[in-house]
């Protein structure tokens, strides 16, 4: 069975509208139901890693044992619920794989838990253990969405209210997931855009097996000394990855596993960044990543007539600005150290706007309504019927090699001339240049692993030379404004003013080097 559903977590000031708003909708139909559940997986986590969760719950009177595995985009998820016994009187909750036989879920358990359902039918030896559990009261309603349009359909709103509890650990939950009943899945996003709009609840694809296991592991190292909780301080940031494509794929193929590898480190890090984390460098950076991955492909798909949504690249634009500045501040904070070192005034750096540099204005951006929208108009476009004609069936190969060979022509010819380039023309070139980057490594599984590597490692360095030259460049800016007000910043104006042209050979030197690197088709 595939689950269609979106979450969303509710700000604290919204609870009480959303409590009303659906209780108005339900009209009484459905009482409150209490749900409390185990989750289970192998101490080192191996359905977890699979990205699967495996739980038994308590429904009402009901017992239900659930499989649940990643699907295809962020909307999309497998699931298969079996009806389960009750445990007996003091006795603990287990999960018995017996279940699942006969069923999708029984092949991805075999293979991630190296179950043999012959010689151990339960799954009593493929060492599961309860890790964490919920107790969650569910407020349900249903209602009809875009009602005499192609995108009719029925959708549940599910209020869960509770809390998620590991050791001596808990946390809250405070969610409403929207899932597809009947209809077209389209009538999921027109709810969320509406609840969006008028809660300003925001989108949280971290399910509450993702949030348990971590409050699992923090509670087993609550008894640990100190040094070996760095667990309760680490980032858990979403890493691009290759769009997952075959070698017969068609561009129609193409662009769509290119969108959900973008939306995917785009949602996963919005998730990790609304949760407030300690810490957000890493998860921050791969962010605004995944928003520049999607402006390349965005630029990549211009020419054809496929289905991309280029109107929402607007979007993704605004949001890839607003985190500049703090990117900014990150690249340049050991800068004022090294002048110091230098011999020059001990200032702090002149941020423009220090309030866009905190973590805080992060954090409440990857909650705004519009970063969410951003990804509800991405799926939008993934459930577009696939194209029937000529160029969406074309083989996606091809086309790619003449679209980026094209783009690196245009590298190679601004690289060969580097040393006479104007700071501006420099800067556009390694926009260019990081776009081609983006893109090879979005396709990788296309290219010679070899040659991808060579060519990936060759441009990696020009783009670092580039760019400690546009860093330099920026913070020259800064102090430059500084030194109207505060004369000592003058020093440090022309401190990186005179280091410009070391910066500029060691960047004429990679792009050289890059030039002479072969291509990886």
């Amino acid at each position: 069975m595939q689950e269609i559903e979106l979450k969303f977590q509710i700000p604290a000031q919204a609870l009480g509208a959303v409590q009303a708003e659906l209780t108005a909708l339900d009209g009484g139909q459905h009482q409150p139901l209490r749900l409390r559940a185990a989750y289970f997986d192998t101490p080192d986590r191996a359905l977890a890693h699979a990205r699967m969760a495996l739980r038994v719950r308590q429904e009402g009177r009901q017992w239900v044992q659930t499989l649940k595995a990643g699907g295809s985009n962020t909307m999309m998820r497998l699931e298969d619920n079996q009806p389960a016994k009750a445990p007996k009187a003091k006795q603990p909750v287990v999960a018995d794989l017996s279940r699942h036989l006969g069923t999708p879920a029984e092949a991805a358990l075999r293979a991630v838990l190296a179950w043999d359902p012959v010689q151990d039918p339960s799954g009593a030896a493929s060492g599961l253990i309860e890790l964490y559990r919920t107790d969650i009261t569910r407020h349900r309603a249903r209602v009809t969405v875009g009602v005499g349009t192609p995108h009719e359909g029925v959708v549940e709103l599910a209020l869960d209210l509770g809390h998620i509890h590991a050791g001596d650990l808990d946390v809250p939950v405070r969610e409403l997931e929207i899932e597809s009943i009947s209809g077209h899945p389209m009538a999921v996003i027109e709810a969320s855009r509406d609840w969006v709009k008028r809660h300003g609840v925001w989108l949280d694809t971290q399910t509450k097996a993702h949030r348990g296991d971590r409050l699992a592991r923090l509670a087993a190292l609550a008894s640990q000394p100190i040094t070996d909780a760095s667990e309760a301080s680490s980032e858990h940031a979403v890493l691009a990855r290759p769009a997952r494509l075959q070698p017969d794929s068609s561009l129609d193929d193409a662009w769509r596993a290119a969108l959900e590898s973008c939306l995917e480190q785009i949602s996963g890090n919005m998730s990790e960044l609304g949760t407030a984390p300690t810490q957000i460098q890493q998860t921050g950076y791969q962010w605004r990543l995944g928003l520049r991955r999607l402006r390349a492909l965005g630029r990549l798909l211009k020419p054809t007539r496929l289905p991309f949504p280029h109107a929402a690249l607007a979007q993704a634009d605004k949001l890839y600005a607003q985190l500049g500045l703090w990117r900014d501040a990150q690249a340049l904070a050991g800068l004022p150290a090294k002048i110091v070192r230098k011999g020059g005034p001990d200032l702090p750096l002149p941020y423009p706007d220090m309030a866009a540099t905190h973590d805080e204005a992060v954090i409440a951006l990857a909650r705004s309504a519009p970063a969410t929208m951003l990804c509800l108009d991405l799926l939008a476009a993934l459930l577009h019927p696939p194209g029937d004609n000529a160029e969406a069936q074309q083989p996606y190969r091809p086309w790619l090699v003449k679209r980026l060979s094209a783009w690196r022509t245009r590298c190679r010819q601004a690289a060969r001339h580097a040393g006479k380039l104007s700071d501006i023309e420099l800067h556009t070139l390694r926009k260019r240049a990081k776009r081609l980057r983006l893109m090879a490594d979005l396709f990788a599984p296309a290219w010679k692993p070899k040659r991808q590597q060579a060519h990936g490692q060759a441009l990696k360095a020009a783009l670092d030379a580039m760019g400690r030259l546009q860093d330099e460049a920026v913070a020259e800016s800064w102090y430059a404004q500084a030194a109207k007000d505060d004369a000592r910043a003058r020093w440090a104006q022309d401190w990186l003013h005179g280091r410009r042209r070391k910066l500029r050979r060691q960047a004429n030197r990679a792009l050289l080097a890059w030039r002479d690197v072969k291509a990886p088709w």
